[in-house]
């Protein structure tokens, strides 16, 4: 059956309006509500990172992004259309790559890639790149394909019709470091080409380096939208520094002189030295080591994964941004 064609007036409306648009999301399961009315808004051509923990509520709104499952309230809409009522014609527009790829085992890669691309009734333009691209086994049954295989194919399904929008639930699980770092420099040529990808993630470090902003799920919660360069200034730097006078002075004291320096945190020792981070001006930490003997003093950028983790651990209430919008 030819799935229905967007129509112009929605097109030239849609070119008006964010690539994806989440209102009050909320979808309930009896008694237990797995997403809490969350809102975030996605620029047209923007790669977005949709992070929490397992069990935060990611895969749920995935699901409901296109309308696998129907959320209790609120409204999605991509590129201008109804993820409900528009769902036949969207899914021409929509890539979706699954975490964990599961397909028929007695069909090949070929004959998987051509059912999907009849069901979807588009031409895979981009599928000889693709299998290039990714070196994808397309002759032997999918029943004796590796998980990583299995994933090479779902990033074929995902893009092979060149959709507008693409949705990735943890797309490079089970893909080798070298594969990974193959896909992102794949997302990054196909955000320069206009794409816009929403992304779930547990890689911090392919998050920091593809994505441009990012939102924080926590129980069901939107914990905050951010850009990732924001991120970067909280981190702030992590410092390395060793003292010629170790072995004089108490650990435990050394630690809370350190503490006590404007803008420094998560002051731990490891073996001769101690670990730190600081955000903000380096002038009072400078200020404080010229009173030392400092035979050691390294500094380079701190790791998001320690802010993002912060947001995963801390049960105090945030409030999320608003507007989700560029920062």
């Amino acid at each position: 059956m030819t799935t229905p064609a967007i129509s112009t007036t929605s097109v030239r409306n849609a070119q008006t309006q964010y690539a994806i648009d989440i209102d009050h999301l909320q979808k309930s399961y009896g008694s237990i509500q797995a997403v809490k009315g969350i809102s975030l808004q996605v620029e047209q051509g923007e790669i977005f990172g949709f992070l929490g923990p397992n069990g935060a509520g990611k895969t749920t709104t995935i699901r409901c992004m296109l309308d696998v499952i129907r959320p209790t309230s609120g409204s999605i809409h991509v590129l201008g259309l109804d993820a409900q009522s528009d769902k036949q014609a969207l899914h021409q527009h929509i890539g979706y790559l699954p975490g964990d790829v599961r397909l028929p085992g007695d069909m090949t890669g070929r004959q998987i890639i051509d059912y999907f691309s009849r069901l979807q009734g588009l031409e895979p333009v981009l599928l000889a790149d693709l299998v290039s691209r990714f070196d994808v086994e397309m002759k032997r049954p999918l029943k004796g394909y590796s998980k990583g295989m299995r994933q090479k194919i779902g990033i074929v399904l995902a893009f092979m019709c060149d959709p507008d929008v693409l949705i990735l639930d943890e797309p490079t699980s089970g893909l080798d470091p070298l594969l990974q770092r193959t896909f992102n420099d794949f997302l990054l040529e196909e955000q320069a080409r206009g794409k816009t990808i929403f992304m779930s993630s547990h890689i911090m470090s392919d998050v920091e380096k593809i994505c441009q902003r990012v939102a924080v799920i926590r129980r069901g919660e939107l914990i905050t939208v951010e850009a990732v360069e924001t991120l970067r200034q909280k981190a702030g730097q992590r410092v390395i520094v060793e003292f010629g006078d170790n072995a004089s002075v108490d650990a435990n004291t050394r630690i809370q002189e350190l503490s006590h320096i404007p803008g420094v945190s998560s002051v731990t020792r490891n073996n001769t030295s101690y670990h730190f981070n600081i955000s903000g001006t380096m002038d009072p930490l400078i200020k404080a080591l010229s009173q030392y003997e400092v035979i050691r003093l390294q500094v380079e950028e701190a790791p998001l994964e320690e802010v993002f983790l912060k947001f995963y651990e801390d049960v105090s209430p945030v409030p999320a941004s608003t507007p989700a919008t560029l920062q």
